[in-house]
């Protein structure tokens, strides 16, 4: 199976502020219908992309989890793969650097957590991708198989299962 490509992420650049993390991010074993399947994770390539990301994002990244997950739908298995953790730095350069470097996007709502969010939709073969980002978590789900708006829905109502506020 091909990797999942989150491009326009891998590349981000934000400055640096926040004083730590107020919320983590973690990868359950569900997410609405979604199951996760650890064999597409390794075959999409995601720990290496989740690897790409800390690298790239030059210790503004941490604690950065990954996982694939698969639903069933009359049409066919849906995939959705999710790469979240903390940030420090601002959201709306992150959102800003997400929404330049990738052609079509669209800023979308980011649900009841707050901050913001943005999409962009399959292009050249490209999975389509949505990205929130807050004052300390970012998240990323791209799916090869939803359109841009279809998985903005999906972020807006996965975020709540997988962003927590430290306890």
């Amino acid at each position: 199976m091909a990797v999942v490509g989150a491009g326009g992420f891998v590349g981000y650049h934000v400055l640096s502020a926040g004083s730590g993390p107020a919320h983590v991010v973690s990868t359950p074993n569900r997410l609405l219908a979604y199951v996760q399947e650890p064999a597409l994770a390794k075959g999409m390539g995601a720990q290496q992309l989740r690897a790409e990301i800390v690298a790239k994002g030059h210790g503004e990244a941490s604690h950065v989890v990954d996982a694939v997950y698969e639903a069933s739908s009359k049409s066919g298995p849906l995939i959705i793969l999710f790469i979240g953790g903390n940030l420090s730095g601002s959201a709306s350069s992150f959102i800003s650097s997400f929404t330049g470097m990738l052609p079509g996007s669209f800023v979308t709502s980011p649900g009841s957590l707050g901050g913001q969010a943005a999409c962009v939709p399959s292009v050249s073969g490209r999975p389509a991708e949505c990205a929130w980002a807050d004052d300390d978590t970012f998240g990323l789900i791209a799916s090869p198989d939803l359109g841009a708006t279809a998985l903005g829905n999906e972020l807006r109502q996965i975020r709540p299962l997988v962003e927590h506020k430290v306890r």
